[in-house]
């Protein structure tokens, strides 16, 4: 599915949007997993 959206004929912009998407998505999962990192070794501290 969404090497048929990459290889489809649609301006650049979808491909942007996607790719801008993923990056978000990924910097989101990041930071929740320092987030989840920092909580967790705190409570370890205690």
């Amino acid at each position: 599915m969404l090497l048929e959206i990459f290889s489809a004929p649609i301006a650049s912009g979808a491909q942007l949007f996607w790719t801008i998407v993923c990056i978000l998505v990924g910097l989101g999962a990041g930071l929740s997993a320092i987030d989840f990192r920092s909580t967790h070794f705190k409570k370890k501290e205690e």
